[in-house]
C-alpha cells in the first residue's frame, strides 16, 4: 500500500482529481484545506516580505487530498491524477507524491 499525497494549488481542480480518484477505484481520502510556507513567512516574518517571489503562485492556500491507496490501483491513480494535474493545463496544479505505507489499520464497514 501507498499514501498518495496531493497538494493542489487550483481549486476547480480538486473536483477533477476527486473524480480521477473514482475512476480509479479509489473512494475514500482526507481533505485539508492548506497554506504555503511562502505565505505564512511573507506576512508574519517582515524580514523576509521581499522574497514573496520566490515562493511563486497567485493562491495562498491549497487543499490537500491524500489516501492510503492499495499497490494493484497505485499505477492507475497516479496516471489519472497527473493527466489532470500536469497534461491538461499548461501550468502545473500543485504537487503529488507517494510513500509506502507499512501498516494501515481502518474500522471494518459494515455490511447490512
Amino acid at each position: 500500500m501507498h499514501l498518495l499525497l496531493m497538494v493542489i494549488n487550483d481549486q476547480d481542480t480538486v473536483r477533477d482529481v476527486l473524480t480521477a480518484l473514482l475512476e480509479a477505484g479509489i473512494t475514500t481520502a482526507t481533505i485539508i484545506e492548506s497554506q504555503g510556507m511562502g505565505k505564512i513567512v511573507s506576512e508574519q516574518m517582515p524580514i523576509f516580505a521581499g522574497f514573496r517571489h520566490l515562493w511563486g503562485g497567485a493562491n495562498p492556500y491549497n487543499t490537500t487530498v491524500f489516501t492510503v491507496v492499495r499497490d494493484e490501483l497505485l499505477d492507475e491513480a497516479l496516471a489519472l491524477v497527473e493527466e489532470v494535474m500536469f497534461v491538461e493545463s499548461p501550468n502545473p496544479r500543485g504537487v503529488v507524491f507517494t510513500l509506502p505505507v507499512d501498516h494501515f489499520r481502518a474500522p471494518r464497514r459494515r455490511q447490512d
